[in-house]
């Protein structure tokens, strides 16, 4: 079985509906607030504009994600992606936004976990260290997020752990 087909079994396709994405989290990292929260009074006390927020402010986004942030932050609505489905989001997503994922809600973050899974699996030899930041936010908040997940991708999730973390997400050992 392809590691494709593995994950996949175990996480099959469903949309991203209200939840929010990696890229609207490491926004809101930064500001505190989403693209859609971003108030007047807010860019007044910065001495901004809103696109001010996005070119001046350092992000190091690529072009396409600096575009689609202009635009969301202009018009103070969500950005619009392109990501319908885990299986839409890049490893190169994963690696510019994905250590933002602590922000996620837990039907979020169970979104992108089998992305950041999937990529970590399929090329160990990238540069998977948002992989990191999805274990943490495993064992930070597994009691949160626990009862999005069903018992197949539960215990999927503690062989992965136990076979690549081994010793780093405590509760793993429970299992």
């Amino acid at each position: 079985m392809s590691i494709y087909s593995l994950v996949e079994s175990v996480f099959p396709e469903y949309k991203l509906t209200t939840e929010r994405t990696l890229f609207e989290c490491d926004f809101y990292d930064t500001h505190y607030g989403y693209f859609d929260e971003i108030t007047e009074q807010y860019l007044t006390s910065l001495d901004m504009s809103a696109e001010d927020l996005i070119l001046k402010y350092g992000f190091e986004w690529p072009e396409f994600y600096t575009k689609v942030g202009l635009e969301a932050v202009k018009t103070r609505s969500r950005p619009h992606e392109g990501i319908k489905t885990w299986k839409d989001v890049t490893y190169e997503y994963l690696y510019y936004f994905g250590d933002s994922c602590s922000f996620l809600d837990s039907d979020g973050f169970k979104f992108f976990l089998p992305a950041a899974v999937f990529h970590y699996l399929a090329r160990p030899d990238r540069n998977n260290s948002f992989m990191d930041s999805f274990v943490f936010r495993l064992d930070s908040q597994w009691g949160k997020d626990v009862r999005f997940f069903n018992d197949s991708q539960k215990d999927f999730i503690v062989k992965f752990i136990k076979e690549h973390y081994d010793g780093y997400v405590l509760w793993a050992s429970l299992y």
